[in-house]
């Protein structure tokens, strides 16, 4: 990826002029999420991108040299938040569909929050018109957390043994093909509190009636 470096979320200590730069470097990726959101990726111009992060094209070249290392800083914005989101840890002595169920409620608060389905749509901008730049984004990156989850469920016994890579990426389609996809390629609003909660059960119930032991 050109241009590499550290995502506009992960500021540490630093001096005052590098904190202002991870600041203009965030209100630029920022910028460049909205246009291409509003745009599309092929539509969207570095000018654009320029005045609508209200910095000069100068300014916007010293931090990313093309549209396509801005699409990098986005997907590794993406990633970024995916890390830094808390482990689920399973517990053996826990009802087990209590546990999947907040998985679950877990992963569409993620999804489902402005910030990712914006990088999101950011993104699939590009995908769609480039699918082999999607082989960027490696998808058992996305799920670490539920394929963890699921191992360490097979390892007690209270989930049949399958791939647990597989497994985790079943579940977690059953909650984005009602919680996520209908929001990014249909323009629906994010799911109610009231529609998380079926959609939550009814996946819960599906998992378990193919994964569930006894």
């Amino acid at each position: 990826m050109a241009n590499k470096s550290k995502p506009s979320s992960a500021m540490c200590e630093s001096s005052p002029r590098e904190r202002l730069t991870d600041r203009k470097r965030a209100s630029i990726v920022q910028a460049a999420v909205e246009t291409f959101q509003r745009y599309g990726y092929f539509a969207a111009s570095m000018n654009g991108i320029a005045d609508a992060a209200s910095v000069s094209k100068r300014t916007l070249y010293n931090h990313f040299d093309s549209k396509e290392a801005l699409f990098d800083a986005i997907i590794e914005e993406l990633e970024f938040r995916i890390e830094q989101l808390p482990a689920c840890e399973f517990d053996e002595s826990r009802d087990l569909a209590e546990q999947l169920a907040e998985l679950a409620h877990s992963e569409i608060d993620f999804f489902t929050s402005e910030e990712v389905q914006a990088f999101s749509r950011a993104g699939l901008s590009r995908v769609l018109g480039e699918p082999d730049v999607g082989q960027q984004v490696d998808p058992r990156h996305l799920m670490w957390r539920v394929t963890t989850w699921m191992n360490k469920a097979q390892a007690s016994g209270c989930l049949l043994e399958a791939d647990p890579e597989f497994a985790a990426m079943q579940f977690v389609g059953l909650l984005r093909a009602f919680a996520f996809w209908p929001s990014i390629c249909h323009g629906e609003p994010t799911p109610s509190r009231r529609k998380r909660n079926l959609i939550v059960e009814r996946t819960v119930e599906m998992f378990l009636s193919r994964y569930g032991v006894g």
